[in-house]
Parts: structure tokens; C-alpha cells; sequence
């Protein structure tokens, strides 16, 4: 396992409720949190979870083909990595991809 596959849900306060952005990251997930939090966003990014994986790319697209199987409607934009899901229902995905 390379030791930088990292999936990760990550929360906003100025999102609206149950907004998540689940996405992957070669980087520690703090650096890449810190990354975003740029002038689009009010307010910073909080990692809601990470986890490890062997094959984050393959995982990162399971778990957003999943989402978009069980409701296309809960991804906020096409092709983007922001979906209207609980971090607790996103958290129970990524648990079940692993």
C-alpha cells in the first residue's frame, strides 16, 4: 500500500446542510483540505473522515458511482465531487467500498 491514498469526506459550515465533498487525495488530507480553503470558500474545510486505501482512484469511483446509482440527484453538479448525502450515510460507503 503507497502510504499517500487517502479518500476523505470533507464538510463546510457555509455549505448547506447534509453538502459533502468526498474526493481523494496523494497528499495528507489536511494539506489538501488547506489547499481548497482559497477566496470561493467563506469558511475552511473540515475533514468529517480519511481513509486509507490501496486503490483510491478505483475506490474514490466506486463510491461516487454508488451515490450517483442510488440517486444521480444527490451529486450537487455533474462531474464535480459534491453530493447532498449526510457525512454519516458518505462515512457508511466509504466503510462498505473498504
Amino acid at each position: 500500500m503507497n502510504d499517500n491514498e487517502w479518500l476523505y469526506i470533507l464538510t463546510n459550515p457555509s455549505f448547506r446542510d447534509n453538502w459533502v465533498k468526498i474526493g481523494k487525495s496523494s497528499r495528507p488530507v489536511d494539506v489538501r483540505s488547506n489547499e481548497l480553503d482559497n477566496t470561493a470558500v467563506p469558511l475552511p474545510f473540515e475533514v468529517y473522515a480519511v481513509m486509507k486505501t490501496d486503490k483510491y482512484n478505483e475506490a474514490e469511483r466506486q463510491i461516487h458511482r454508488l451515490i450517483d446509482i442510488v440517486n444521480p440527484s444527490m451529486r450537487i453538479r455533474k462531474g464535480r465531487e459534491f453530493f447532498n448525502v449526510t457525512p454519516e450515510t458518505a462515512l457508511r460507503i466509504f466503510q462498505d467500498v473498504r
